[in-house]
């Protein structure tokens, strides 16, 4: 996404759209009232039809019915089962004008609650969705997804424009905490609200830390200037939701959370440091796409699960929820000088590049260092990133190692900022009879991709110095694909909903 924070050097991945899982579907009303009767119902049980009041009339039977079909009614209830009335009592029924009266009056205060909810302005903050785990990171609180944990009730869609997008934001880690959430293109998120109106632009809101001196930047510290950064304070649990237009989008975005007390010590605002991220960048609904990914190059501080599901229902789902590591080579430590929990990523465990120019026979850029935080000066050259691959590709071997581990958790994360190819084997397409020498000594087509010449990603590539190819019997790296699904997935916007959640990983809070 060229760079959502300093740190990274990832370019804009290539338009590929990961698999799509349709999304839920109310199950059909059990046949007989037996299965679904409920226990406030059992001194029911056993007594004659005209004793229990006649429980098991159908609705499309009742007085007054006026249809031949059998009525079902949404209660809008988020317990399962898809809060279908599907029989009343007959005694309920036959009540006459007096029970009418009392229904139209309930009706009525129902309605105006509805009313009352869809006019409160104001970014929707939900305080009951905790609880949910990992769940798929579904939507919950103002989203109108699945609530995790919640039995699988449909929350409502909210009465918002065609093609917006809602992007619900959970809190289900180990403390209440802020959620950072930047756009750093000046401003690009004109067209991102607060509110379900749409009324309230993230810029310059009470939202905006990256507004000097305001009370979210004394509150939480403050963003970097120039962009936005929204900063959404979040108890464990918490949900809350932004609304993007369907004109709209937010490129080079970045999501990360922050517990509170690490926070009041050195704020995370400006940027991520030694934790987990989303990435992402929201193109135009209809005509765009939704690009993402998540992102431990700087560290593994907790959980994150991303989904979209599209106004079709398409549902693309993307998780790193990674079990404890194995072996001594990695450990739970505390983020230098900022003191909450994580495992550290070979960028931050083997020391600093000094590399500034790229140098093929340059000891300062042929170190471990450099090829673990693979850098601009490495990353923009052929040979630098190849180095940087050959790196990581032992690295991939070892299940002990930092990516060789989250890559066997199946976490859908990048583990280092290029990760979104790997290597068919160690010499990552260098060496061979139609490769570039490994001691990159082969001349390179002027302007050659740095990426796609690093490893021979694609087939059949030109030579620098004559008519023949490189890759001519098959590529040195491919797409890195966990569970069926790319890195970096895209699937087309069409308004729909975003969740993210950040999640808690137990043991890596454990004394």
């Amino acid at each position: 996404f060229g760079s959502s924070h300093p740190a990274s050097n990832r370019r804009l991945p290539l338009p590929e759209v990961g698999r799509r899982r349709s999304g839920l579907s109310a199950a059909s009303p059990p046949a007989e009232p037996s299965q679904w009767m409920s226990r406030s119902m059992e001194p029911y049980r056993g007594l004659s039809a005209a004793e229990r009041g006649d429980f098991t009339q159908p609705l499309s039977q009742s007085r007054g019915g006026g249809s031949s079909s059998r009525g079902r009614t949404t209660s809008g209830s988020s317990s399962g089962g898809g809060g279908r009335l599907d029989w009343v009592p007959a005694a309920a029924v036959n009540c006459g004008v007096r029970c009418s009266s009392i229904l139209g009056v309930l009706l009525i205060v129902y309605g105006m609650i509805l009313l009352l909810r869809a006019g409160t302005g104001g970014l929707h903050q939900d305080h009951g969705s905790g609880g949910g785990g990992t769940g798929g990171g579904a939507v919950s609180g103002g989203g109108g997804g699945v609530r995790p944990g919640g039995g699988g009730g449909i929350m409502p869609r909210p009465n918002v424009p065609k093609g917006t997008t809602l992007m619900t934001i959970t809190n289900n880690e180990w403390s209440d905490g802020v959620v950072f959430c930047r756009g750093p293109v000046e401003d690009s998120l004109r067209k991102v609200f607060l509110d379900e109106a749409m009324t309230q632009s993230v810029i310059h809101s009470d939202k905006d830390c990256s507004v000097p001196g305001s009370p979210i930047a004394k509150e939480f510290g403050a963003g970097v200037p120039g962009g936005t950064t929204v900063a959404l304070g979040l108890k464990r649990g918490e949900s809350a939701t932004l609304y993007i237009a369907a004109d709209g989008g937010w490129p080079s975005g970045a999501c990360w959370f922050q517990d509170e007390a690490s926070n009041a010590i050195v704020s995370m605002a400006k940027g991520p440091q030694f934790m987990s991220e989303v990435e992402f960048t929201i193109e135009a609904s209809g005509t765009g796409a939704v690009w993402y990914d998540m992102s431990s190059v700087e560290g593994v501080s907790g959980g994150i699960t991303m989904n979209y599901t599209d106004d079709h229902g398409a549902t693309q789902t993307d998780v790193a929820v990674p079990g404890r590591f194995h072996g001594t080579a990695l450990k739970v430590v505390p983020a230098p000088g900022i003191g909450f929990p994580t495992v550290l990523s070979d960028k931050n465990t083997l020391g600093a590049c000094m590399c500034n120019v790229w140098d093929v026979d340059s000891k300062d850029c042929n170190s471990d260092a450099c090829y673990a935080g693979c850098p601009g000066s490495l990353v923009d050259n052929p040979c630098g990133q190849h180095r940087c691959r050959t790196f990581y590709a032992k690295k991939y071997e070892d299940r002990t190692s930092y990516c060789g581990w989250l890559y066997a958790e199946k976490a859908q994360t990048y583990c280092w900022a290029m990760d979104e190819w790997v290597c068919t084997d160690a010499t990552c397409g260098y060496g061979g009879p139609d490769q570039p020498k490994e001691d990159c000594s082969s001349e390179l087509p002027d302007g050659a991709a740095a990426n796609t010449y690093s490893c021979g990603h694609g087939t059949n590539l030109p030579k620098g110095n004559s008519s023949g190819f490189f890759w001519s019997e098959g590529p040195g790296c491919e797409d890195k694909m966990v569970k069926g699904v790319p890195t970096n997935p895209a699937p087309k916007r069409f308004g729909g909903r975003i969740s993210i959640s950040f999640e808690s990983l137990p043991w890596l809070h454990e004394a």
